[in-house]
């Protein structure tokens, strides 16, 4: 089972942000979640929030500003002693900073047609280097969907919010997906076990109390998403 670091390490680094990256990789951990945006010059961006204020010392929305802006403000700023200052990063920065991962969840918060075609262009040039170790993932039915019909090379994840009520796995395959990752409270050995059976890889989001890691473990989950890394290493890796 491999443990994925949620934006990062978001319980312990600036999440989403390159310092917070090499954190992860000084931990041990080799799997990462990052969400993706697109900047007003077209090029992909890493920030979870559509606007600015929570994370960095920007104001207004991502898809506002350059991806040069971006770089300037300081991402770090709200994780109190981090000793790094970091700007938003490039998809294309972050990926050569960790090349050597073994796991690339990458989700995709875009919601405008126009974005899907620059996100799946973008996603196409990288996936001859990345391959097999990367997904696209997206909670967006439609932005799936269109990665479907025009990059279906690509692998896709189906994210599920802890609401959904509906039949998660005949979700993914409409949507022909390769991964599910539900939120984790929906999730329980059949439905792990059933999507194993029709060749669906399971993750999960976010896991951060120990005794329901070691649940998820004892099911068979194939991946983990966790804002403590360092938590998940303790409990998981013996």
């Amino acid at each position: 089972m491999l443990i994925v670091g949620h934006r990062g390490a978001k319980g312990e680094a600036p999440e989403n942000t390159l310092s917070g990256f090499k954190y992860l990789k000084s931990l041990g951990v080799t799997a990462l979640e990052l969400d993706i945006h697109v900047s007003k010059d077209k090029l992909l961006v890493v920030i979870h929030d559509e606007n600015l204020e929570r994370t960095t010392t920007g104001i207004g929305l991502v898809k506002d500003h350059k991806a040069m802006e971006l770089a300037a403000l300081n991402a770090c700023h709200y994780f109190s002693d981090w000793p790094n200052v970091d700007g938003v990063p490039l998809l294309q920065d972050v990926l050569a900073t960790v090349s050597d991962f073994v796991h690339f969840q990458l989700e995709v918060k875009v919601k405008d047609a126009e974005d899907y075609k620059i996100v799946g262009r973008e996603l196409a040039k990288l996936w001859p280097q990345f391959s097999q170790r990367m997904v696209t993932t997206s909670f967006n039915t439609d932005y799936l969907a269109y990665i479907q019909q025009h990059y279906s090379h690509i692998k896709r994840g189906l994210l599920v919010e802890d609401d959904f009520t509906g039949d998660i796995i005949a979700l993914a395959q409409q949507l022909n997906c390769q991964l599910i990752a539900p939120h984790h409270h929906l999730l329980n050995k059949m439905l792990i076990d059933t999507a194993h059976q029709q060749n669906l890889t399971v993750s999960t989001w976010t896991v951060n109390e120990t005794q329901r890691m070691q649940e998820l473990s004892v099911m068979g989950i194939d991946s983990l998403i966790t804002d403590y890394p360092s938590l998940a290493l303790k409990t998981l890796v013996s």
